[in-house]
């Protein structure tokens, strides 16, 4: 249906402008601090394929407060060594301001210097200060300053919005809603979040994805010197509906508690899920069933080699459903 290339597919596109918009509390920052971290490493986000690794520039305009250990319990939950982000995930702390033609200068310099592959603005607002948010005129300024920073890099330029009291789509003035490639528009709320693309130009539109949110704290190999409320963060996670447990057979749910309590980071292989399975009652024909139904599920990932595979539970699926 499109000729554009995903950056995260169904969700982002390259070299285009997309806008993600929410209400306050809606996990839009976990959202895209998830999504810019699967891009830096190429990793795949919670049931989107990302194509490869690419560098990422993300503005946190409201503060990079608590940003690290966000990044590092993404890094733990998703089995990637926070090495890996060096010279593809790049925090900037301070806002770009739009209406300033010394920082969109500067900001093009940094992409085309860089080659990023995709540029967030968390969030729009404060980037846009001194810009009448109401005002189309004013609003166009700062559409076109992002067309002008996308242009140097071809890069994706995602914006994370507000939603008006009530509202869906994004506050202000409705310039960015026909300017945009993507609209996308996040709710959440009691660690459940969906998003539901409103809008792409020339692809899919209208679909809904769900995910929740997982309490994680960080290990203090990764955050030394800080306490445990410092370490603690949340990470976004897929939700299927379909994937609900309680459908399945005792022994599948017997089998992935145990892949949930003893496999830890090395992962356990098939001969140690059947003995550990027997002790719990479970057939040798039956663990081997339920490991090749965990895996078709997405519940599993292989942390191990081709040849030995030794499986961890997937993200989503590290607590119970």
């Amino acid at each position: 249906m499109t000729g554009v290339e995903p950056l995260v597919d169904g969700l982002l596109y390259r070299d285009t402008l997309a806008q993600l918009s929410g209400p306050p509390g809606s996990y839009k920052s976990f959202v895209t601090l998830g999504v810019s971290c699967a891009v830096a490493t190429g990793q795949n986000w919670e049931g989107h394929h990302v194509p490869k690794a690419g560098c990422v520039v993300y503005v946190a305009a409201e503060g990079a407060s608590g940003l690290r250990a966000r990044i590092l319990a993404w890094c733990e939950l998703s089995g990637v060594d926070p090495d890996e982000l060096e010279d593809r995930l790049y925090v900037l702390p301070t806002p770009i301001q739009l209406g300033n033609v010394i920082d969109v200068s500067e900001a093009v310099e940094l992409v085309a210097e860089l080659g990023a592959d995709l540029l967030v603005l968390d969030t729009r607002a404060r980037c846009t200060i001194g810009l009448e948010e109401n005002s189309a005129t004013e609003q166009g300024r700062a559409i076109s300053a992002l067309e002008r920073v996308q242009d140097a890099a071809h890069c994706t330029v995602l914006v994370v919005h507000h939603s008006p009291k009530g509202g869906t789509g994004g506050r202000g003035s409705s310039a960015w809603d026909g300017q945009v490639w993507t609209d996308l528009r996040v709710t959440g709320e009691d660690m459940v979040a969906t998003i539901e693309v409103a809008k792409h130009k020339d692809a899919v539109s209208g679909t809904k994805n769900h995910y929740r949110l997982i309490k994680h704290t960080v290990s203090e190999t990764l955050m030394p010197g800080c306490d445990e409320e410092q370490r603690k963060s949340l990470v976004v996670v897929r939700r299927d509906p379909s994937d609900n447990l309680s459908e399945d057979r005792p022994s599948t749910r017997t089998v992935l508690d145990i892949l949930r309590t003893s496999a830890g980071h090395e992962g356990l292989t098939r001969a140690e899920i059947r003995d550990l399975s027997a002790e719990h009652g479970v057939s040798k024909s039956m663990a081997y069933e339920a490991v090749n139904a965990l895996l078709k599920k997405g519940a599993l990932r292989n942390v191990g080699t081709e040849k030995r595979a030794k499986y961890v539970p997937t993200a989503a699926y590290l607590e119970g459903t």
